[in-house]
Protein backbone atom coordinates (compact mmCIF):
# COMPACT_ATOMS: atom_id res chain seq x y z
CA UNK A 1 0.00 0.00 0.00
CA UNK A 2 1.32 3.44 -0.98
CA UNK A 3 1.69 6.40 1.36
CA UNK A 4 -1.27 8.71 0.91
CA UNK A 5 -2.19 12.05 2.43
CA UNK A 6 -5.50 13.89 2.61
CA UNK A 7 -6.53 17.34 3.82
CA UNK A 8 -9.49 17.06 6.17
CA UNK A 9 -10.60 19.89 8.48
CA UNK A 10 -7.43 21.79 7.65
CA UNK A 11 -5.16 18.99 8.85
CA UNK A 12 -3.06 16.21 7.36
CA UNK A 13 -2.45 12.94 9.19
CA UNK A 14 1.15 11.72 9.03
CA UNK A 15 2.16 8.13 9.82
CA UNK A 16 5.04 6.93 11.97
CA UNK A 17 5.65 4.12 9.49
CA UNK A 18 6.42 1.26 11.87
CA UNK A 19 4.05 -1.20 13.61
CA UNK A 20 2.96 -0.18 17.10
CA UNK A 21 4.19 -2.53 19.86
CA UNK A 22 1.42 -1.67 22.33
CA UNK A 23 -1.13 -4.14 20.93
CA UNK A 24 -4.35 -2.55 22.20
CA UNK A 25 -7.25 -4.88 21.48
CA UNK A 26 -9.30 -2.22 19.70
CA UNK A 27 -6.42 -1.07 17.47
CA UNK A 28 -7.49 -0.56 13.84
CA UNK A 29 -3.98 -0.32 12.37
CA UNK A 30 -3.21 -4.04 12.45
CA UNK A 31 -4.84 -5.01 9.16
CA UNK A 32 -3.03 -2.46 6.98
CA UNK A 33 -6.15 -0.64 5.73
CA UNK A 34 -5.01 2.80 6.90
CA UNK A 35 -1.51 2.73 5.46
CA UNK A 36 1.62 0.67 4.84
CA UNK A 37 3.03 -1.10 7.89
CA UNK A 38 6.69 -0.23 7.39
CA UNK A 39 8.01 2.88 5.66
CA UNK A 40 11.30 4.69 6.17
CA UNK A 41 10.93 8.15 7.76
CA UNK A 42 12.68 9.82 4.84
CA UNK A 43 10.15 8.36 2.40
CA UNK A 44 7.22 9.59 4.51
CA UNK A 45 8.69 13.06 4.90
CA UNK A 46 9.66 13.42 1.23
CA UNK A 47 6.13 12.44 0.15
CA UNK A 48 4.69 14.91 2.65
CA UNK A 49 6.87 17.74 1.37
CA UNK A 50 5.68 17.05 -2.18
CA UNK A 51 2.07 16.98 -0.98
CA UNK A 52 2.48 20.22 1.01
CA UNK A 53 3.82 22.01 -2.05
CA UNK A 54 0.47 21.68 -3.83
CA UNK A 55 -2.08 21.45 -0.98
CA UNK A 56 -3.09 24.02 1.63
CA UNK A 57 -3.40 22.98 5.28
CA UNK A 58 -2.39 24.42 8.65
CA UNK A 59 -1.97 21.41 10.94
CA UNK A 60 0.00 18.15 10.95
CA UNK A 61 -1.34 15.35 13.14
CA UNK A 62 1.45 12.86 13.69
CA UNK A 63 0.96 9.26 14.76
CA UNK A 64 -2.34 7.81 13.55
CA UNK A 65 -0.83 4.45 12.51
CA UNK A 66 1.51 3.88 15.46
CA UNK A 67 2.92 5.64 18.50
CA UNK A 68 5.76 8.10 17.79
CA UNK A 69 7.09 7.69 21.32
CA UNK A 70 7.07 3.93 21.41
CA UNK A 71 10.17 4.64 19.31
CA UNK A 72 11.27 7.97 20.77
CA UNK A 73 14.40 8.47 18.66
CA UNK A 74 12.37 7.99 15.49
CA UNK A 75 9.54 10.18 16.80
CA UNK A 76 11.81 13.08 17.74
CA UNK A 77 13.77 12.86 14.49
CA UNK A 78 10.56 12.99 12.46
CA UNK A 79 9.20 15.91 14.51
CA UNK A 80 12.43 17.81 13.86
CA UNK A 81 11.85 17.36 10.12
CA UNK A 82 8.15 18.20 10.36
CA UNK A 83 9.06 21.57 11.88
CA UNK A 84 10.53 22.57 8.52
CA UNK A 85 7.03 22.67 7.00
CA UNK A 86 6.06 25.51 9.38
CA UNK A 87 2.70 24.06 10.38
CA UNK A 88 0.98 23.57 13.72
CA UNK A 89 1.87 20.08 14.96
CA UNK A 90 -0.10 17.67 17.10
CA UNK A 91 1.01 14.16 18.06
CA UNK A 92 -0.80 11.16 19.54
CA UNK A 93 0.76 8.92 22.15
CA UNK A 94 0.23 6.40 24.93
CA UNK A 95 3.88 6.48 25.96
CA UNK A 96 5.36 7.55 29.27
CA UNK A 97 7.28 10.67 28.22
CA UNK A 98 9.92 11.90 30.62
CA UNK A 99 13.67 12.51 30.96
CA UNK A 100 15.67 13.06 27.79
CA UNK A 101 12.63 12.52 25.54
CA UNK A 102 10.77 15.29 27.37
CA UNK A 103 13.82 17.54 27.02
CA UNK A 104 13.92 16.83 23.27
CA UNK A 105 10.21 17.71 22.98
CA UNK A 106 10.84 20.98 24.80
CA UNK A 107 13.53 21.76 22.22
CA UNK A 108 11.11 20.97 19.38
CA UNK A 109 8.56 23.32 20.89
CA UNK A 110 11.13 26.13 21.17
CA UNK A 111 12.14 25.68 17.53
CA UNK A 112 8.53 26.07 16.39
CA UNK A 113 8.45 29.64 17.61
CA UNK A 114 5.59 31.64 19.11
CA UNK A 115 3.27 31.70 16.08
CA UNK A 116 2.97 27.90 15.80
CA UNK A 117 1.72 25.34 18.32
CA UNK A 118 2.80 21.88 19.45
CA UNK A 119 0.10 19.88 21.23
CA UNK A 120 -0.54 16.28 22.27
CA UNK A 121 -3.31 13.72 22.43
CA UNK A 122 -2.71 11.19 25.19
CA UNK A 123 -4.93 8.17 24.51
CA UNK A 124 -6.73 6.36 27.29
CA UNK A 125 -9.81 4.16 26.76
CA UNK A 126 -10.19 2.73 30.25
CA UNK A 127 -8.53 2.64 33.67
CA UNK A 128 -9.03 -0.50 35.76
CA UNK A 129 -9.50 -2.55 32.57
CA UNK A 130 -6.25 -1.35 30.97
CA UNK A 131 -4.22 -4.51 31.81
CA UNK A 132 -6.73 -6.52 29.76
CA UNK A 133 -7.66 -4.09 26.99
CA UNK A 134 -4.28 -2.36 26.58
CA UNK A 135 -1.97 -5.10 27.88
CA UNK A 136 1.40 -3.90 26.56
CA UNK A 137 0.83 -0.19 26.97
CA UNK A 138 2.21 2.13 29.68
CA UNK A 139 -0.16 2.17 32.64
CA UNK A 140 -2.87 4.83 33.00
CA UNK A 141 -0.82 6.31 35.85
CA UNK A 142 2.22 6.61 33.57
CA UNK A 143 0.13 8.28 30.88
CA UNK A 144 -1.14 10.79 33.43
CA UNK A 145 2.50 11.49 34.23
CA UNK A 146 2.99 12.18 30.53
CA UNK A 147 0.16 14.75 30.66
CA UNK A 148 1.69 16.49 33.69
CA UNK A 149 5.16 16.47 32.14
CA UNK A 150 3.94 17.90 28.84
CA UNK A 151 2.02 20.64 30.60
CA UNK A 152 5.12 21.51 32.60
CA UNK A 153 7.07 22.29 29.41
CA UNK A 154 4.19 24.25 27.88
CA UNK A 155 2.68 21.62 25.56
CA UNK A 156 -1.14 21.45 25.74
CA UNK A 157 -2.31 17.87 26.29
CA UNK A 158 -5.74 16.41 25.66
CA UNK A 159 -7.07 13.02 26.69
CA UNK A 160 -8.34 11.03 23.72
CA UNK A 161 -11.02 8.69 25.05
CA UNK A 162 -11.13 6.89 21.72
CA UNK A 163 -12.73 4.49 21.51
CA UNK A 164 -15.36 4.90 24.18
CA UNK A 165 -15.82 1.20 24.87
CA UNK A 166 -19.41 -0.06 25.25
CA UNK A 167 -18.63 -2.68 27.91
CA UNK A 168 -16.65 -0.34 30.19
CA UNK A 169 -18.75 1.12 33.01
CA UNK A 170 -19.35 4.85 33.36
CA UNK A 171 -17.68 4.72 36.78
CA UNK A 172 -14.42 3.70 35.13
CA UNK A 173 -14.63 6.64 32.75
CA UNK A 174 -15.31 8.92 35.69
CA UNK A 175 -12.03 7.67 37.16
CA UNK A 176 -10.28 8.56 33.87
CA UNK A 177 -11.84 12.03 33.93
CA UNK A 178 -10.87 12.72 37.54
CA UNK A 179 -7.26 11.61 37.08
CA UNK A 180 -6.88 13.52 33.81
CA UNK A 181 -8.22 16.75 35.28
CA UNK A 182 -5.92 16.31 38.26
CA UNK A 183 -3.00 15.96 35.83
CA UNK A 184 -4.00 19.25 34.18
CA UNK A 185 -5.32 18.05 30.83
CA UNK A 186 -6.79 20.64 28.46
CA UNK A 187 -9.87 18.64 27.50
CA UNK A 188 -11.24 15.33 26.30
CA UNK A 189 -11.90 13.98 22.82
CA UNK A 190 -14.63 11.35 22.82
CA UNK A 191 -14.71 8.95 19.89
CA UNK A 192 -16.35 5.82 18.47
CA UNK A 193 -15.30 2.19 18.26
CA UNK A 194 -14.52 0.98 14.73
CA UNK A 195 -14.78 -2.55 13.35
CA UNK A 196 -13.68 -3.89 9.98
CA UNK A 197 -15.71 -6.42 8.03
CA UNK A 198 -14.23 -9.32 10.02
CA UNK A 199 -14.81 -7.46 13.31
CA UNK A 200 -11.18 -7.89 14.29
CA UNK A 201 -11.10 -4.76 16.45
CA UNK A 202 -14.15 -5.64 18.57
CA UNK A 203 -13.80 -9.34 19.38
CA UNK A 204 -12.94 -8.55 23.00
CA UNK A 205 -16.29 -6.79 23.54
CA UNK A 206 -19.02 -9.14 24.81
CA UNK A 207 -21.28 -9.95 21.84
CA UNK A 208 -24.49 -9.13 23.68
CA UNK A 209 -23.15 -5.67 24.55
CA UNK A 210 -21.97 -5.03 21.00
CA UNK A 211 -25.35 -6.03 19.56
CA UNK A 212 -27.03 -3.38 21.71
CA UNK A 213 -24.60 -0.64 20.63
CA UNK A 214 -25.75 1.46 17.65
CA UNK A 215 -23.53 0.82 14.63
CA UNK A 216 -23.46 1.87 11.01
CA UNK A 217 -21.14 1.36 8.06
CA UNK A 218 -19.19 4.48 7.11
CA UNK A 219 -16.32 5.54 4.92
CA UNK A 220 -13.76 6.58 7.54
CA UNK A 221 -13.53 10.35 6.88
CA UNK A 222 -10.06 11.06 8.27
CA UNK A 223 -8.23 8.33 6.35
CA UNK A 224 -6.72 9.00 2.94
CA UNK A 225 -7.22 5.28 2.22
CA UNK A 226 -10.98 5.55 2.93
CA UNK A 227 -11.71 2.12 4.45
CA UNK A 228 -15.37 1.19 4.98
CA UNK A 229 -15.85 0.15 8.59
CA UNK A 230 -18.67 -0.17 11.10
CA UNK A 231 -18.76 2.75 13.51
CA UNK A 232 -20.16 1.80 16.92
CA UNK A 233 -21.34 4.83 18.84
CA UNK A 234 -23.96 5.24 21.54
CA UNK A 235 -24.95 8.89 21.19
CA UNK A 236 -26.94 8.96 24.44
CA UNK A 237 -23.98 7.63 26.38
CA UNK A 238 -21.61 10.06 24.67
CA UNK A 239 -23.80 12.94 25.84
CA UNK A 240 -23.88 11.50 29.35
CA UNK A 241 -20.08 11.31 29.51
CA UNK A 242 -19.83 14.83 28.08
CA UNK A 243 -22.13 16.14 30.82
CA UNK A 244 -20.02 14.36 33.42
CA UNK A 245 -16.85 16.01 32.10
CA UNK A 246 -18.46 19.45 32.02
CA UNK A 247 -19.88 19.05 35.53
CA UNK A 248 -16.31 18.54 36.73
CA UNK A 249 -15.07 21.64 34.90
CA UNK A 250 -13.59 19.94 31.85
CA UNK A 251 -14.09 20.50 28.12
CA UNK A 252 -15.24 17.97 25.52
CA UNK A 253 -14.36 17.94 21.83
CA UNK A 254 -15.92 15.63 19.26
CA UNK A 255 -12.88 15.72 17.00
CA UNK A 256 -9.16 16.01 17.60
CA UNK A 257 -9.17 18.66 14.86
CA UNK A 258 -11.47 20.79 17.04
CA UNK A 259 -9.21 20.30 20.06
CA UNK A 260 -6.14 21.36 18.10
CA UNK A 261 -8.01 24.34 16.69
CA UNK A 262 -8.75 25.51 20.25
CA UNK A 263 -5.01 25.57 20.94
CA UNK A 264 -4.31 27.51 17.75
CA UNK A 265 -6.99 30.09 18.56
CA UNK A 266 -5.51 30.56 22.03
CA UNK A 267 -2.22 31.86 20.56
CA UNK A 268 -3.71 34.04 17.81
Amino acid sequence: MDIQFKVEKGRVLVPVGIPCPFGCKYCYTRNGEVGPARVKPAEILNHLQEFAAVHSFNTIQFGYDSDPFAFPERGIAMLERLIELEKHINFSTKACIEGTVLDALAAVRRRLGGHLTLSALVSLSCWESAPTVEPHTPTPEERMRTVSNLKRIGIPAFIAVRPLLPHIADAEYEHVIDEALRAGCDGFILGPLYADEKERFVRFVPKDVLRKTPGRKVVVPWSAHAPVWTRYEDGVRMQRIMMLVEAKGGKVFWSSADAVESVIHAVL
